[in-house]
Protein backbone atom coordinates (compact mmCIF):
# COMPACT_ATOMS: atom_id res chain seq x y z
CA UNK A 1 0.00 0.00 0.00
CA UNK A 2 2.91 2.53 0.82
CA UNK A 3 4.73 1.46 -2.66
CA UNK A 4 1.26 2.14 -4.59
CA UNK A 5 1.07 5.83 -2.50
CA UNK A 6 4.38 6.84 -3.18
CA UNK A 7 3.86 6.46 -7.21
CA UNK A 8 0.64 8.16 -6.54
CA UNK A 9 3.02 10.79 -5.18
CA UNK A 10 5.41 10.68 -7.73
CA UNK A 11 2.73 10.87 -10.77
CA UNK A 12 1.57 13.65 -8.99
CA UNK A 13 4.80 15.30 -8.46
CA UNK A 14 5.39 14.88 -12.50
CA UNK A 15 2.11 16.11 -13.07
CA UNK A 16 2.72 19.83 -11.65
CA UNK A 17 6.22 19.81 -13.93
CA UNK A 18 4.66 18.96 -16.95
CA UNK A 19 1.79 21.24 -16.41
CA UNK A 20 4.29 24.20 -16.01
CA UNK A 21 7.37 22.90 -18.43
CA UNK A 22 4.22 22.71 -21.49
CA UNK A 23 3.14 26.11 -20.31
CA UNK A 24 6.86 27.29 -20.93
CA UNK A 25 7.35 25.39 -23.75
CA UNK A 26 4.01 26.76 -25.44
CA UNK A 27 5.19 30.26 -25.24
CA UNK A 28 5.63 31.71 -28.71
CA UNK A 29 4.23 28.96 -30.58
CA UNK A 30 0.85 29.14 -32.70
CA UNK A 31 -1.92 27.65 -29.96
CA UNK A 32 -2.62 24.14 -30.38
CA UNK A 33 -6.72 24.45 -30.92
CA UNK A 34 -8.49 21.36 -29.11
CA UNK A 35 -12.14 21.08 -30.60
CA UNK A 36 -14.24 20.11 -27.29
CA UNK A 37 -17.53 21.79 -28.05
CA UNK A 38 -19.71 21.01 -31.22
CA UNK A 39 -19.44 22.84 -34.03
CA UNK A 40 -22.01 23.95 -36.49
CA UNK A 41 -19.91 23.64 -39.38
CA UNK A 42 -19.35 19.54 -39.16
CA UNK A 43 -23.19 18.51 -37.76
CA UNK A 44 -22.18 18.97 -34.08
CA UNK A 45 -19.36 16.50 -34.21
CA UNK A 46 -16.56 16.52 -31.51
CA UNK A 47 -12.46 16.07 -31.93
CA UNK A 48 -13.08 12.49 -30.10
CA UNK A 49 -16.03 12.08 -33.16
CA UNK A 50 -13.89 12.93 -36.04
CA UNK A 51 -10.58 10.47 -35.11
CA UNK A 52 -9.29 13.71 -32.50
CA UNK A 53 -7.33 15.57 -35.12
CA UNK A 54 -6.46 18.65 -32.09
CA UNK A 55 -5.95 15.88 -30.08
CA UNK A 56 -3.59 14.03 -32.47
CA UNK A 57 -1.54 17.74 -32.85
CA UNK A 58 -1.22 18.00 -28.79
CA UNK A 59 -0.04 14.49 -28.65
CA UNK A 60 2.58 15.21 -31.33
CA UNK A 61 3.89 18.08 -29.90
CA UNK A 62 4.64 15.69 -26.95
CA UNK A 63 6.41 13.56 -29.00
CA UNK A 64 8.73 15.89 -30.52
CA UNK A 65 8.69 18.71 -28.41
CA UNK A 66 8.07 18.04 -25.37
CA UNK A 67 9.78 14.76 -24.74
CA UNK A 68 13.28 16.16 -26.67
CA UNK A 69 13.21 18.99 -24.03
CA UNK A 70 12.90 15.68 -20.91
CA UNK A 71 14.87 13.54 -22.44
CA UNK A 72 16.89 14.78 -25.92
CA UNK A 73 15.22 12.57 -27.54
CA UNK A 74 11.74 12.16 -29.23
CA UNK A 75 9.59 9.40 -29.00
CA UNK A 76 10.29 6.43 -30.99
CA UNK A 77 7.19 5.31 -31.92
CA UNK A 78 3.54 6.89 -31.77
CA UNK A 79 0.09 4.77 -32.60
CA UNK A 80 -3.31 5.56 -32.20
CA UNK A 81 -6.91 4.00 -33.20
CA UNK A 82 -8.46 7.12 -33.90
CA UNK A 83 -10.23 6.88 -31.04
CA UNK A 84 -9.39 8.49 -28.27
CA UNK A 85 -6.00 6.19 -27.13
CA UNK A 86 -2.32 6.60 -28.13
CA UNK A 87 0.58 4.98 -27.72
CA UNK A 88 3.98 6.44 -27.34
CA UNK A 89 6.80 3.76 -27.61
CA UNK A 90 10.35 4.69 -26.36
CA UNK A 91 12.94 2.28 -27.25
CA UNK A 92 15.51 3.53 -25.11
CA UNK A 93 14.58 5.82 -22.51
CA UNK A 94 17.31 7.21 -20.50
CA UNK A 95 16.11 6.93 -17.43
CA UNK A 96 16.10 3.25 -17.06
CA UNK A 97 19.33 2.21 -19.23
CA UNK A 98 21.80 1.42 -16.18
CA UNK A 99 18.88 -0.63 -14.45
CA UNK A 100 19.31 -4.73 -14.61
CA UNK A 101 17.13 -6.39 -16.86
CA UNK A 102 16.90 -9.84 -15.28
CA UNK A 103 16.66 -8.36 -11.73
CA UNK A 104 13.25 -8.14 -10.34
CA UNK A 105 14.14 -5.54 -7.65
CA UNK A 106 14.87 -3.23 -10.61
CA UNK A 107 11.44 -3.67 -12.22
CA UNK A 108 10.20 -2.96 -9.33
CA UNK A 109 12.09 0.50 -8.79
CA UNK A 110 11.63 1.16 -12.73
CA UNK A 111 7.72 1.20 -12.04
CA UNK A 112 8.14 3.92 -9.09
CA UNK A 113 10.05 5.55 -11.76
CA UNK A 114 7.77 5.74 -14.57
CA UNK A 115 5.50 6.91 -12.41
CA UNK A 116 6.76 10.93 -13.37
CA UNK A 117 6.92 10.65 -16.89
CA UNK A 118 3.38 9.19 -16.90
CA UNK A 119 2.12 12.69 -14.37
CA UNK A 120 4.59 14.69 -16.96
CA UNK A 121 2.01 13.60 -20.05
CA UNK A 122 -0.65 14.05 -18.08
CA UNK A 123 0.15 17.11 -17.16
CA UNK A 124 1.43 18.15 -20.31
CA UNK A 125 -2.43 17.03 -21.85
CA UNK A 126 -4.19 19.16 -18.96
CA UNK A 127 -2.43 22.13 -20.21
CA UNK A 128 -3.69 21.89 -23.04
CA UNK A 129 -6.78 21.11 -22.15
CA UNK A 130 -6.93 17.16 -22.57
CA UNK A 131 -7.75 15.29 -19.60
CA UNK A 132 -6.90 11.85 -19.94
CA UNK A 133 -5.64 8.68 -18.11
CA UNK A 134 -1.84 7.39 -18.71
CA UNK A 135 -0.63 3.91 -17.61
CA UNK A 136 2.97 2.96 -18.78
CA UNK A 137 4.71 -0.44 -19.45
CA UNK A 138 7.78 -2.11 -20.51
CA UNK A 139 7.70 -3.49 -24.07
CA UNK A 140 8.87 -7.07 -23.34
CA UNK A 141 12.02 -8.53 -24.65
CA UNK A 142 13.27 -9.49 -21.67
CA UNK A 143 16.95 -7.75 -22.33
CA UNK A 144 16.33 -4.35 -22.52
CA UNK A 145 14.68 -2.63 -19.25
CA UNK A 146 14.72 0.77 -20.49
CA UNK A 147 12.20 -0.05 -23.52
CA UNK A 148 8.58 0.76 -22.64
CA UNK A 149 5.59 2.21 -23.97
CA UNK A 150 3.12 5.13 -22.49
CA UNK A 151 -0.94 4.32 -23.02
CA UNK A 152 -2.72 7.41 -22.83
CA UNK A 153 -6.68 7.40 -22.86
CA UNK A 154 -8.29 10.27 -23.76
CA UNK A 155 -11.00 10.91 -21.15
CA UNK A 156 -14.50 11.92 -23.05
Amino acid sequence: LSAEMAAGKIERLGFGVGYRLCERLAQGRPLLTIQQSSSSNDGGGTAADDGGGGHLEAVKFLCKEFWVEVFRKQIDKLQTNHRGVFVLKDHDLRWLKRLPADDERARVAAIKLLAFPCGLIRGALSNLGISAVVSCDFLADGKNMAACSFNIKIKT
